[in-house]
């Protein structure tokens, strides 16, 4: 009974196989494959079906097709004069490729006249005739770019895409087309034009909606709007496409920081300098934050690094300064703040500091040179006028002060400090020990 049991087996997986290996059988698992876009998988069934019988022609012819579904219209030639050399009734088919052929190399010849219609008109009847061609969809795509229309040379690269994902040269295209967008956006946005910007940011993702460039500037116009809701949005949508873009967890973590909360934006920064560990900005943000939070040794930690790794970027330097004043270690505050302001006089954020360091180590000279200079970069901030008042008293020119500490005073930031220092000079009986 075993013996019979086996036996059967055999025979049956035997048959089994040789049913499954029938070329007719493989020709339409085939058929069904590339369908289903399961191009791979087609090769595979109508090779099994030329090994099983070399002169079956259908298969050839199928292969023929299956060349042109990938844009290889080489190929599809060669498959279908095997094709015909296998069956004579495959000529038809053979034909139509030659129809191809011939199409696509008038159009060339119509482009190259500047007959851009015309060779549209060729390209068009060969997707009409052949939907499953890309190449055609392809040629759509340049002739619109030759004619330096953006939005068609786009649809036609998206379409050839459509057909066949893998279609080197439409992906190129797209890419470029798509580049082209994000520039004219960058162009508008930098000419402070954020609607224009944000028009060709979103055509960008018309085409492709996995251009991360595109959401990554998306998110940035939408922080520097104030938006920082829609901005995370987009900045995320980057993440998924992108995991290790670390300037999209840079602005992130500066999108959190807008918004106050400071624990995610801590964990942006930190992953951002993570991926990229000469991330300087990063860096400076962070030790910011820790030293904001009073967490000093981490701050310390975070800010010397990025002073060591980037000896050019004057924000380490401030925030390191910044750290050294609030632990009221003025001298060495003084120091990386003068490296500050000599790696960048424009901005007046370093100024002040250094003014506060001066004038608390009583170098009334330094402190009135630092605070004139804040003054001079911005004259609204009352910081500036109260440290250059600061320094007057401390030099004994009350006068001075006075009219430094009313300047002062118009900022609402500063004009309780301010008016107890005008106070301090008209009363200053009230002020002795």
């Amino acid at each position: 009974m075993t013996r019979m049991i086996k036996f059967i087996f055999i025979i049956y997986f035997t048959l089994g196989k040789s049913f499954g290996q029938n070329p007719e059988n493989l020709l339409s698992k085939a058929e069904n494959q590339m369908s289903n876009g399961e191009l791979s998988l087609a090769e595979e069934s109508l090779k099994l079906a030329l090994q099983a019988d070399p002169s079956f022609a259908p298969a050839l012819q199928s292969l023929s097709k299956l060349a042109l579904y990938r844009g290889d219209l080489a190929t599809a030639n060669q498959y279908s004069n095997q094709a015909v050399q296998a069956d004579e009734d495959f000529r038809d088919w053979s034909n139509k490729i030659t129809n191809i052929t011939e199409g696509i190399q008038n159009g060339r010849r119509n482009i190259q006249q500047g007959l851009y219609e015309d060779a549209m008109k060729e390209y068009s009847t060969i997707l009409d005739i052949h939907p499953y061609f890309p190449e055609a969809a392809f040629y759509m795509g340049l002739t619109r770019f030759r004619q330096k229309d953006i939005d068609g040379a786009a649809t036609n690269f998206k379409k050839a895409l459509d057909i066949y994902p893998d279609h080197a040269k439409a992906r190129k295209g797209l890419d470029n087309v798509t580049k082209q967008f994000l520039n004219n956006g960058n162009n508008a946005y930098k000419r402070g034009d954020l609607k224009k910007a944000t028009a060709y940011y979103k055509k960008a993702l018309e085409f492709d909606d996995e251009f991360y460039l595109a959401y990554f500037q998306l998110g940035v116009l939408e922080k520097k709007m104030g938006n920082s809701n829609k901005a995370i949005i987009y900045l995320n949508k980057v993440l998924e496409i992108k995991p290790e873009h670390d300037k999209s967890w840079f602005t992130l973590g500066s999108a959190y920081e807008a918004d106050g909360n400071i624990e995610e934006s801590i964990i942006h920064y930190t992953k951002a300098i993570d991926i990229n560990p000469g991330y300087s900005k990063a860096y400076g943000n962070l030790g910011k934050l820790y030293v904001e939070k009073g967490e000093y040794k981490q701050a310390k930690d975070v800010l010397k690094t990025v002073t060591q790794i980037d000896d050019t970027y004057a924000d380490g330097f401030m925030h390191l300064g910044i750290l050294y004043l609030k632990q009221e270690i003025f001298d060495l505050a003084v120091e990386n703040l003068n490296t500050a302001t000599a790696l960048d006089d424009r901005d007046y954020n370093k100024f002040f500091p250094l003014a506060s360091a001066c004038n608390a180590l009583k170098d009334w000279e330094a402190g009135s040179a630092a605070a004139m200079k804040c003054t001079e970069l911005q004259k609204r901030f009352g910081g500036g006028w109260y440290e250059l008042g600061i320094a007057e008293m401390g030099k004994g020119n009350m006068i001075r002060a006075k009219r430094y500490f009313d300047e002062a005073h118009k900022d609402r930031s500063w004009r309780e400090l301010a008016a107890r220092k005008i106070d301090e000079i008209n009363n200053p009986q009230k002020y002795q020990k």
